[in-house]
């Protein structure tokens, strides 16, 4: 038996619970994804971030569908990803939030009507194909979209790394500091 939130208590939790309670326990780095649509630069936080390949050198970014950073890589195939330090936990907050209100369901129609420049009062240059890096990353990489992947209920941008640099000296910031969690 186990007790929920409101103290009830319940039977044993299902094979589906289970498996989301151990997909909770994977750690994840928290990133904050660049792009770009003409002269507005946007990003948002992510945790599906990896190296895929050495040689070329490849990174891969899960995206979901509706993303608009996912729409402006499509247009112009550049992307950066910064690495947040592990004192970095109010500069990710500030890119938690989805561009779109209306993409949180359950918003009234005067949040749902909001857009969100997550940019807004971030220190931050552009790269050359005008993706943000973050002044206080850890560290940073440019990348140029090769392969749009579908993977289930995301997409799965595989990027060649172009440039990036190493800004600072702590630890990353990951879920296991932040305490967040997108999987299950």
């Amino acid at each position: 038996m186990t007790e929920n939130f409101s103290g009830h208590v319940r039977g044993p939790k299902t094979d589906e619970e289970l498996i989301q309670d151990a997909m909770h326990e994977l750690p994840y780095g928290i990133y904050v994804i660049g792009s770009s649509s003409g002269d507005r630069p946007n990003a948002m936080i992510a945790d599906w971030v990896m190296q895929v390949s050495f040689s070329p050198r490849l990174v891969a970014v899960a995206f979901e569908r509706d993303s608009t950073n996912l729409a402006n890589i499509r247009a112009n195939n550049a992307l950066t990803i910064n690495l947040l330090d592990d004192d970095s936990m109010e500069l990710a907050r500030a890119f938690v939030q989805p561009t779109s209100g209306a993409k949180v369901q359950g918003r009234s129609g005067e949040a749902a009507a909001v857009q969100h420049d997550k940019l807004a009062g971030i220190e931050y240059r552009r790269d050359s194909r005008g993706c943000p890096i973050l002044d206080d990353a850890l560290a940073w990489i440019g990348a140029e979209a090769e392969q749009f992947v579908e993977a289930g209920d995301h997409i799965i941008v595989i990027a060649r790394v172009l440039d990036g640099a190493v800004e600072g000296s702590s630890d990353p910031l990951t879920s296991v500091i932040t305490g967040w969690s997108y999987s299950g």
